[in-house]
């Protein structure tokens, strides 16, 4: 999983099993409108995913890793803001309930796995030359 196509794959795989663990949990609270809430969140939590790991291809140092996590939730946070904002204005009826808590939850999940898909990597890469 060290190519950056691997890390890509790995993290929309990563969302996309949130998101399917997710969706049941949604409909069954509040119904159709709390899934499609559940889709922008996903989307608006993975594009900003898919940057950031793109970036840490461009530093690949691996002392640098550390930063590139942070900068990365830095840009998920305005991201998200923004996306919260345009989804709210276009779709007023998706409230806090349908849209909102599950931005939040995606928000976590994302960060968890990029997180985990950035530095992974860099753990193992480690533990090789550990051993030589």
């Amino acid at each position: 999983m060290k190519s950056l196509g691997g890390r890509l794959l790995a993290l929309v795989l990563g969302m996309l099993v949130i998101g399917l663990l997710l969706t049941p949990i949604a409909y069954g609270t509040v119904g159709l409108g709390a899934v499609e809430g559940l889709g922008y969140s996903l989307l608006l939590c993975l594009i900003p995913g898919l940057l950031t790991l793109l970036l840490s291809e461009l530093l690949r140092e691996t002392s640098l890793s550390p930063y590139v996590v942070l900068a990365g939730g830095g840009l998920r946070m305005v991201f998200v803001l923004l996306g919260l904002l345009a989804v709210n204005s276009l779709r007023p009826d998706l409230g806090f309930r349908e849209f909102t808590i599950w931005l939040l939850v995606c928000y976590l999940a994302a960060l968890a796995v990029e997180t985990a898909v950035i530095l992974t990597p860099a753990a193992r890469g480690k533990s090789v030359n550990d051993q030589s």
